[in-house]
């Protein structure tokens, strides 16, 4: 077990890892949002940019919190999944399992 939590913390294993067809929903999503972006970048001047600029970069911020904590959240969730089920609920939670 803890060869798979040093392969996360030394970041060989990636979370976000997953890559996308060229055809998917993502990737036509990333390919309209570049071209909507390249449309606006010219109809803004440069102070309209700049306030642009920092209003996507606390926009990023913000993602990259709420994915931190889904992240958190989903592996804490996972570890005490796991835990039931080796253990039983009671000795997790305190609550009756299943089976008691």
């Amino acid at each position: 077990m803890s060869k798979i939590i040093e392969e996360l913390f030394n970041g060989n294993i990636c979370p976000y890892g997953g890559t996308y067809a060229q055809d998917s929903p993502y990737v036509q999503a990333a390919r309209l949002k570049a071209r909507n972006y390249e449309m606006l970048m010219e109809t803004l001047g440069d102070a309209e940019k700049e306030l642009f600029d920092k209003y996507s970069g606390a926009d990023a911020d913000m993602e990259g919190i709420r994915h931190y904590d889904t992240f958190s959240y989903a592996l804490k969730f996972g570890i005490l999944l796991m835990a039931e089920v080796f253990t039983g609920k009671s000795e997790v939670t305190g609550e009756e399992g299943f089976y008691g």
